[in-house]
């Protein structure tokens, strides 16, 4: 049944790694222009050491940005083993400011083997059309003057970018474990990045949706003419169109350009998921959240797997229905798994997230 509805939908055929690339820089998320950022840290605080019996220290430590156009300073989190082993690690850029807080909970994510990095993506450049905040400024000095140049996305990953560079220095990162974690737009974010950044191993999108983990082809709704946001609603899949009027500064300009018709000419959301073949990604689709599409969701997961197969590995492991409920398929390199929530970063995704990355451990 699904293998016909994904052939309903007449995607475009996947391209090379590189091709892909460049054509979802070029028409959805943009450019990031050339500049030579330097990092720094300081002001290290231990915040609380009782974690998994003292074993687990939480510290934050201000994080620096700088370039020739000035600098930007900004609070990193950091959840860390105190044993002197290498640990995996997760980093999530996330969409709340206070640690811990409801996306994340800090005494479970104690217990686990990762060592977790977390900041606030607002911190970075606010959630809105000023490029003149945060880093912003020192990417785009004079502004946005290109139907190519990034939005607020491409910003948000280059930060998860450099992050990364400060994580590999720490004595305890596991680094063929390394995994981007986002949440909505920062789920669009994390796949950006991983489509970007191959030295993240585990690429994992939460509830990311249109212009993220779900393609745009014969989306099975359309939005709300109220304008309602609420997610519980069925047949609600949001679309270009809405995306871009809402939130046009997630994106490059050009982006608009596919708001009429629905979807872009010779590219789909499945040439992000594939771009991160032979790498891993893991996408969880949240039951009540219809505005995100989980079919399209499910079926993009299936066309991205292709690139994966292709290489003796094994994509979306084999299944013929739609998931429900707390189903799950985190077998291949491509993972895929319904959380019985709304739109929502719940401990149900964490500890899938985590399932699956344990599965897929490189040693």
């Amino acid at each position: 049944m699904l293998k016909q509805e994904l052939k309903n939908r007449n995607l475009p055929p996947l391209k090379s790694r590189d091709e892909m690339i460049e054509i979802m820089q070029r028409e959805v998320y943009g450019y990031l222009p050339e500049n030579n950022f330097e990092w720094s840290v300081s002001n290290e605080k231990i915040l609380d050491r009782r974690f998994d019996r003292g074993n687990v220290f939480l510290s934050s430590v201000d994080f620096t940005l700088s370039n020739k156009n000035g600098s930007h300073t900004f609070p990193i989190y950091r959840l860390l083993h105190q044993d002197g082993k290498k640990h995996p690690v997760i980093i999530c850029i996330n969409i709340d400011e206070h640690v811990p807080d409801k996306y994340f909970p800090i005494e479970e994510l104690s217990e686990s083997e990762y060592d977790i990095i977390t900041y606030c993506y607002n911190h970075i450049t606010s959630d809105d059309d000023d490029f003149t905040t945060g880093i912003a400024p020192l990417v785009f000095p004079n502004g946005r003057n290109s139907n190519t140049d990034c939005g607020k996305i491409g910003l948000w990953g280059f930060a998860n970018m450099r992050v990364l560079d400060y994580v590999l220095t720490l004595g305890g990162t596991d680094e063929k474990n390394v995994a981007i974690l986002g949440h909505s737009r920062l789920g669009k974010t994390a796949l950006f990045t991983g489509m970007m950044d191959e030295r993240f191993t585990f690429v994992f999108s939460n509830n990311a949706g249109c212009a993220g983990d779900a393609i745009a082809r014969g989306g099975s709704g359309l939005p709300d003419i109220d304008g309602n946001f609420a997610v519980e609603k069925e047949f609600r899949g949001e679309t270009i169109d809405r995306i871009t009027t809402v939130f046009p500064y997630w994106f490059c300009e050009n982006y608009k350009k596919y708001a009429v018709q629905g979807f872009g000419t010779d590219f789909d959301q499945h040439f992000v998921l594939a771009s991160i073949a032979p790498r891993n990604v893991c996408v969880n689709a949240a039951e009540l959240d219809f505005w995100a599409d989980q079919k399209s969701q499910q079926l993009c997961c299936m066309a991205a797997a292709e690139a994966w197969e292709k290489t003796g590995l094994m994509g979306l492991k084999e299944c013929d229905h739609y998931l429900t409920g707390s189903e799950k398929l985190l077998d291949g390199n491509v993972g895929f798994f319904m959380a019985p929530t709304m739109h929502f970063l719940s401990r149900h995704a964490w500890n899938n997230f985590m399932e699956f990355m344990r599965i897929h451990r490189h040693n």
